[in-house]
């Protein structure tokens, strides 16, 4: 089995595409248990994200090339997605392409640290449901510190952003505002902390009751009585449903940021006069002034990831040859052992010398012992390959 990656991303597919792989934390326990049960990759990590779905797994390339038609299967969706909407990396290239994502320099908003908290909830959620091989866990420890370490030693972790800080930057560009908030996930916690720092008035709604920085959140029921007393309104929260429509917006202008995969609104509301809606996509494009001033910090990534991810992944995958290598040894050592003891018995039982039956008895085993360490260390190593 080889370490293979089945993705799409901001940079493969539109939003469109993407909306179609929304899944929620209940959806995504779903895909790992019936991945488990009813498919043949028996480890892997599901990565789900509003800019990306991954599966990393040791398996079969012939099995994972085909991964979005398990994922159709196993969801019950009919995405059709196309072969170029698609990549697939494997061993090498699926380790230095972790890293890109782990990061943040795979990311739309380049360098933005959330990204490595979501691969480490989906390495514990694998875990949970018992789908975490030792040889994929070894895998992502390692990805983990190299991680850190990068982001140490380059400028990536300085003046981090995030969706939740290029919301902030756009709110405050415009008149100072009570802000409307749906949602207490991440990028509404984040979101609210920054504009409780900046004094603004917020009002929280959620599915269920929640209190942050001091603010009590509402239900969701109420958002359509009291929509129309915002102007700045965020959506940062999934829904089968939109949550309001234009009829429900009173004031003459409005700025709504749309953050939700799937997009929560209409899209006719972006057609509104009085209205500007801002999706991640968008708020994303806006930020290439600031990434100039990253250049530097995602190239010395990037080189760092390049020199060493292949020295890595080799010294990983010689670990696990190595202890392949160690299991295999013990159990032809047993065999060995075994096998010598019940000859030295024949030989004492036809009346043969005890200590001439002993001494040809530990020869023997050194002697087996040697060769098959010789010949097992051989093949960890690859011997069988040589000169192909």
């Amino acid at each position: 089995m080889e370490f293979h990656c089945w993705g799409i991303s901001h940079k493969s597919t539109s939003l469109e595409v993407r909306e179609k792989f929304a899944f929620n934390k209940e959806k995504i326990d779903e895909i790992i248990a019936n991945l488990k049960l009813i498919t043949p990759f028996s480890n892997g990590v599901f990565l789900s994200t509003c800019n990306r779905t991954e599966f990393y797994s040791f398996c079969k390339r012939t099995e994972i090339k085909n991964f979005d038609s398990f994922l159709e299967r196993l969801t019950g969706r009919d995405i059709n997605l196309r072969k170029n909407d698609q990549y697939l990396f494997s061993n090498n290239d699926a380790f230095r392409h972790l890293l890109r994502v782990m990061t943040g320099i795979d990311s739309m908003i380049v360098g933005e640290p959330d990204i490595f908290g979501q691969v480490k909830k989906s390495i514990q959620n694998s875990k949970s449901f018992d789908y975490l091989s030792s040889d994929i866990e070894v895998v992502f420890s390692r990805a983990i510190n190299l991680t850190k370490e990068i982001r140490s030693d380059t400028q990536l972790s300085k003046n981090p952003l995030s969706i939740a800080s290029l919301v902030e930057n756009k709110i405050l560009e415009n008149e100072k505002k009570p802000v409307l908030v749906i949602g207490a996930g991440d990028v509404g916690k984040a979101l609210i902390k920054r504009l409780i720092e900046k004094n603004y008035e917020i009002s929280l709604y959620n599915r269920s009751e929640i209190a942050i920085e001091g603010i009590d959140s509402k239900s969701l029921d109420c958002v359509n009585d009291d929509i129309g007393k915002f102007e700045i309104i965020v959506v940062a929260a999934a829904s089968e449903n939109p949550f309001f429509d234009t009829k429900d917006l009173t004031n003459k202008n409005n700025l709504i940021f749309d953050l939700a995969i799937p997009r929560n609104l209409a899209l006719d509301l972006k057609n509104h006069s009085n209205v500007t809606v801002l999706t991640l996509d968008e708020l994303s494009g806006m930020v290439n002034e600031n990434l100039k001033g990253r250049e530097i910090a995602v190239k010395e990534a990037e080189k760092i990831i390049l020199i060493n991810s292949d020295q890595e992944f080799a010294k990983l995958r010689n670990r696990k040859n190595i202890n392949n290598a160690q299991k295999k040894f013990h159990e032809e050592q047993s065999q060995i052992r075994e096998k010598a003891i019940n000859d030295a018995l024949n030989k004492l039982s036809n009346g043969k010398n005890v200590e001439k039956v002993i001494e040809e008895l530990a020869d023997e085993i050194a002697s087996k012992n040697a060769f098959h360490v010789s010949k097992i260390l051989d093949e960890s190593l690859g011997g069988k390959n040589r000169g192909k």
